[in-house]
C-alpha cells in the first residue's frame, strides 16, 4: 500500500510540476485536475485505451507516456489542439469494441471535459452494446442523464484522489467482467494544487506515509522536470517521423 500511495503521488506532482513548466507558453491544459487523471489511470494497463480533449497531457503522463516526450510535444507546438474534442466518445466506443470482439479484457476511458460534441450518442451506443467504456464529464448532470440509458453514473469530488481511485476501481472492475460502460462526474473547486495537499493530509495525519518521503518525491520530480527542459529538441528533419507513441 505504502507504494502504492507513493505511486499516486508521484504521478500527481508530476502532472501538476509539467503543468506549471507549460505556464509560460501560455497554454493552461491541465487546471488542478491531478486526481483524476492519477485516480482513473492508475487502474490501466496495456490492454487499455484513452482518449481526450487538448487538455489531455496529465492523462498521458498517468497513463505512462515518458514526460520529456510530454514537455517536447507542448515546447514544440504550444498552441496546438490536436484531438478532433467531439469526437472523443465515439473514439473510445471503437476502442471499447475492438476490446470486446477480440476479448482482451481491454477497456477504453473518455475524458469528455465538460461533455463534448457526441457524448450522448456515444453513451446510448455503449449502453446498446454493452460497451467496456467509462465516460469522465466534468459537466453537471450527465451523471442523473445516464439513468434513462441504464449506464451507472457516479459523482465524485475529482479534487480527492481516493474517491476518484474508488469509483474508477468499480467502473474498471466492472466494464473488465462484461458489466457495461459507466459516467463518473467529477466536479472541481478549480483551485490549482488543492488535489496534492489534500492527498498529503490524508496520507501524512494517517500515518501511511512521513513529509519527508513527500518532499523527496518533489525533489525527483522537479530533477526529472530540468532534464527534460534542457534535453535537447528533435532536429528539424525529425519532426514529422516517429510523431506516434503507444500508452
Amino acid at each position: 500500500m505504502t507504494d502504492a500511495l507513493q505511486g499516486a503521488y508521484r504521478v500527481m506532482r508530476t502532472i501538476r510540476a509539467v503543468e506549471e513548466q507549460v505556464r509560460a507558453t501560455g497554454d493552461r491544459r491541465y487546471p488542478s485536475e491531478e486526481a483524476l487523471a492519477a485516480g482513473v489511470c492508475l487502474h490501466l494497463d496495456g490492454r487499455d485505451a484513452i482518449a481526450g480533449t487538448h487538455r489531455r497531457h496529465g492523462h498521458r503522463i498517468a497513463k505512462g507516456v515518458d514526460v520529456r516526450a510530454v514537455l517536447a510535444e507542448i515546447r514544440r507546438h504550444p498552441p496546438a489542439v490536436t484531438d478532433t474534442l467531439g469526437g472523443v466518445p465515439l473514439l473510445i466506443c471503437g476502442a471499447a469494441i475492438a476490446a470486446k470482439q477480440q476479448n482482451t479484457g481491454g477497456v477504453g476511458v473518455a475524458f469528455l471535459g465538460d461533455g463534448p460534441g457526441t457524448t450522448l450518442e456515444a453513451l446510448n451506443l455503449a449502453s446498446a452494446w454493452h460497451l467496456p467504456a467509462i465516460f469522465v464529464t466534468e459537466d453537471t448532470g450527465y451523471a442523473d442523464r445516464v439513468a434513462g440509458l441504464g449506464v451507472p453514473g457516479v459523482v465524485v469530488d475529482g479534487s480527492d484522489f481516493f474517491a476518484v481511485h474508488e469509483a474508477a476501481g468499480e467502473a474498471v472492475g466492472r466494464a473488465r467482467r462484461g458489466g457495461g460502460p459507466t459516467l463518473i462526474e467529477a466536479g472541481f473547486p478549480r483551485h490549482v494544487g488543492d488535489c496534492l495537499q489534500r492527498f498529503r493530509s490524508r496520507v501524512t495525519d494517517s500515518g501511511e506515509l512521513r513529509e519527508q518521503v513527500l518532499d523527496a518525491i518533489d525533489a525527483e520530480v522537479a530533477r526529472l522536470i530540468e532534464d527534460s527542459v534542457s534535453a535537447p529538441g528533435a532536429a528539424r528533419d525529425d519532426v514529422e517521423t516517429d510523431v506516434y507513441v503507444s500508452y
